[in-house]
């Protein structure tokens, strides 16, 4: 059964461009480390007008693989100090769960 893993994002004003670059970058890294599909999806409704970052694993063993591998990825470890410098959102909340429907 899949496994879906989001993080809720609020974007500092003026910086939803630069998210979405840095969205695209860790995408990238992320793939090689098994994830299977990324979505950003923007509310439009609710409490805040977040952007929420979700990665869709084919199962639990390959979501267990992933965060024992992605910390130390050279590429991820340059990439997180990057967007930590000055970042463009903050985290509003994270989720991890099975996907009832797949």
């Amino acid at each position: 059964m899949k496994v879906v893993h989001t993080t809720a994002w609020d974007v500092q004003p003026g910086k939803a461009a630069e998210f979405i670059v840095n969205c695209h970058q860790a995408a990238e890294i992320q793939r090689r480390h098994g994830v299977e599909e990324i979505r950003l999806v923007q509310s439009f409704a609710g409490p805040l007008p977040v952007m929420t970052y979700a990665m869709i694993f084919p199962d639990g063993e390959t979501f267990g693989k992933f965060m024992d591998s992605i910390p130390a990825d050279p590429e991820w470890v340059t990439f997180m100090a990057a967007a930590s410098e000055n970042p463009s959102a903050k985290i509003v909340s994270q989720s991890f769960g099975q996907d009832l429907m797949s």
